[in-house]
């Protein structure tokens, strides 16, 4: 008798700690899970952004190469700055 009470008091302490992991493992789990989710969006983020500076500056590039074109229409002349600012494009455009 004294065996089998020993047997259900370990089982019991076994269900007991069983229970408890299973409740703190429901809530530390969501927390782990959208710490991964926060990084993964800030990697994301951080890319976006690198894209966005980017753009900019291949928008800038051509605001310059509209200029120079303007001006050479305008006045016919300007042509080494045309060369110039196709070079820089050029470059921007292979680093990219």
């Amino acid at each position: 008798m004294e065996f089998l009470q020993t047997i259900l008091s370990i089982c019991g302490a076994i269900s007991i700690v069983g229970g408890a992991g299973a409740i703190v493992y429901k809530i530390v789990h969501p927390a782990f899970k959208l710490s991964k989710r926060v990084a993964k969006l800030e990697e994301h983020g951080e890319k976006d952004y690198k894209r966005l500076v980017a753009l900019e500056e291949m928008q800038k590039q051509q605001s310059k190469c509209l200029a120079a074109m303007l001006n050479h229409q305008i006045t016919g002349n300007g042509i080494e700055n045309m060369k110039k600012i196709r070079d820089e494009l050029l470059e921007s455009i292979i680093e990219k």
